[in-house]
């Protein structure tokens, strides 16, 4: 199980490491719509189209990456002060109680919502070059999954310290 948890910890990183390469991305094409609106007065017609794309991207693929650096808030005012073997124990719940069911659920619910957005090649109205959007929507139901494979490896972490057969320290 543990070579499982590795391999499911190792997508996480690897789309952390291949999305972090969308930041790039993104400042070029923000400093380039600065440079051309601000030094030439002539602003670009995809550079808000294009900002909120990278960045939704960068948010939905990178939700998996940043569970895995344990990156989400989380109130632990009394969680920290319990053992190990508590903490699992209340992760272990926890997750089956909301985390699987809300992000499953979201995952489901996304699947036929970007699946009309490919069959009718919707396209945005917010900008008048009216850049496709399908793609870009696409991208959610994956952040979704990798958020829910990350999930997965982190409640079996968990259950291996519930039942004695992971690591005592957190």
């Amino acid at each position: 199980m543990k070579r499982f948890v590795r391999i499911l910890d190792s997508v996480s990183e690897w789309s952390g490491r291949v999305v972090c390469w969308l930041v790039l991305v993104f400042t070029l094409t923000l400093g380039w719509e600065i440079v051309m609106r601000y030094v030439f007065n002539a602003p670009t017609k995809w550079a808000f189209d294009t900002s909120y794309m990278l960045g939704g991207t960068y948010f939905w693929l990178g939700v998996g990456y940043t569970s895995l650096k344990k990156g989400h808030v989380r109130i632990d005012i009394f969680y920290r002060k319990f053992s190990r073997r508590a903490q699992a124990l209340i992760d272990v719940c926890l997750t089956l109680l909301f985390f699987f069911p809300l992000w499953g659920i979201l995952l489901y619910r996304l699947i036929p919502y970007v699946y009309l957005s490919w069959i009718t090649q919707e396209r945005s109205m917010q900008g008048y070059w009216m850049p496709v959007l399908y793609p870009f929507k696409t991208v959610m139901p994956v952040g979704a999954a990798l958020l829910l494979l990350q999930g997965v490896a982190d409640f079996l972490r968990s259950l291996c310290v519930l039942v004695g057969r992971g690591e005592e320290r957190a």
